[in-house]
């Protein structure tokens, strides 16, 4: 515990002087007073609307929250889709410990999200193509459909994915999702998307394009998180799955991934100290 004692308050303490002086970190990275005031006027919008939530809490949380993070890891600083995934650990956890869970989450196995939120937004092209193959692998009648009425994967799940859920859908459901996904990693994410892309089937089958967009922007509303996640217990995704999409993915693209499947560690914080933070990802 001695590792992060007065790190956050130290974060904040350099966010709230970027925005009083000319804007620009040390080292010229992203957390400039730009990226602070994207902060702000996403921390306006984010609905915190959770009425099963364990905790209340303030926008000023949040954008604290997210302030510190930006300063601590100022290669990504801040990208939209972060302020959910934080509102949702305010929902149940403090402050501070919000902020840890958040660093924990970003940088290490097996959660890795720090490349959906880099600029090059690699490891998001990764979980998309490999969202897209699994779909086709799981549901080859419902994939062609798709694509005969011109409806991509991307066009619906990319908020899912990116946001892990938080965005959008109920927190009874995104807390079952985050229990098994804090002790599983990214398995689970790709098994939830397949649950609700098989609850949603025999709708989509009969519907058109306009129909099927129209269907699925009030979806995530209309889930019951329990018969969701018993329905995705059911479908046979395999770690082998996930792994050979993976390979395809880093052969087609011609890089070594560093995605969700190979974290890239932020400079700022050791080993030992992202190993006490892990203790935060327990419980939420």
């Amino acid at each position: 515990m001695s590792e992060r004692k007065g790190v956050y308050q130290e974060m904040l303490r350099q966010a709230n002087s970027i925005s009083q002086t000319s804007g620009l970190t040390p080292n010229g990275k992203h957390t400039n007073r730009t990226v602070l005031n994207q902060i702000d006027k996403d921390t306006d919008r984010t609905s915190l609307k959770h009425s099963s939530s364990k905790r209340t809490f303030s926008r000023r949380e949040l954008r604290r929250v997210l302030r510190a993070y930006s300063q601590i890891d100022s290669d990504v600083g801040y990208c939209q889709g972060m302020n959910y995934i934080v509102a949702t650990f305010l929902s149940f956890v403090s402050e501070e410990e919000a902020f840890w869970l958040l660093v924990v989450v970003m940088n290490e196995e097996p959660y890795n999200l720090r490349d959906l939120f880099s600029e090059d937004m690699s490891g998001t092209h990764e979980i998309l193509y490999i969202a897209e193959k699994l779909m086709k692998q799981f549901f080859p009648k419902l994939s062609k459909h798709l694509e005969r009425e011109g409806v991509r994967s991307s066009m619906f799940v990319t908020q899912w994915l990116m946001t892990l859920y938080t965005s959008s859908f109920p927190l009874d459901f995104v807390s079952r999702v985050w229990d098994s996904f804090l002790v599983e990693g990214w398995k689970v994410v790709y098994r939830t998307m397949l649950g609700l892309i098989k609850h949603a089937e025999g709708t989509l089958l009969h519907l058109s394009f306009e129909h099927i967009l129209h269907y699925l922007s009030s979806f995530p509303g209309k889930v019951d998180g329990q018969t969701i996640m018993q329905e995705c217990l059911k479908i046979g995704l395999k770690t082998k799955h996930i792994q050979k999409h993976t390979e395809n993915w880093q052969r087609c693209s011609g890089t070594c991934s560093q995605g969700p499947s190979s974290p890239k560690k932020i400079c700022h914080l050791d080993s030992a100290t992202l190993s006490t933070c892990s203790t935060s990802t327990r419980g939420l």
